[in-house]
């Protein structure tokens, strides 16, 4: 018999204190979640992880509007700033993005993505 755990981690509850840290709570991890530019790896209320696959690296300070492509359909567009870019490999890369000007609607939508997204483990029993 197996067990699924859930490994959604409650964005409602993102501390905002920690915003000083260079790890910041509440990322979870991703499947079956893409964007215009790639796969989206984790999502928080401030940023997203992305792998993308492209001929030339995004440029560290590009805005950029990222549109989710969800189970429910695509989203309407998230405003980002690239924060960080990383070559995994000949024309992939990962994309750290920040949010930018996000009202309480954005929020609210960016939340629901993430609760139907997030990464399911599944626990097998050892006989």
């Amino acid at each position: 018999m197996s067990r699924v755990q859930l490994s959604l981690i409650s964005l409602e509850n993102y501390d905002k204190d920690a915003a000083a840290e260079r790890r910041r709570p509440g990322r979870i991890a991703c499947e079956r979640l893409r964007c215009g530019s790639g796969r989206v790896v984790d999502l928080s209320r401030t940023g997203a992880k992305l792998r993308i696959r492209s001929l030339f690296a995004p440029k560290k300070g590009e805005h950029r509007s990222l549109v989710f492509e969800t189970v429910m359909g695509k989203s309407a567009p998230f405003p980002c700033v690239v924060m960080w870019v990383k070559r995994t490999a000949v024309g992939v890369y990962e994309v750290g993005a920040e949010f930018v000007e996000l009202d309480d609607l954005r929020q609210r939508q960016l939340t629901e993505i993430a609760k139907v997204h997030a990464k399911r483990t599944v626990l097998r029993d050892v006989a």
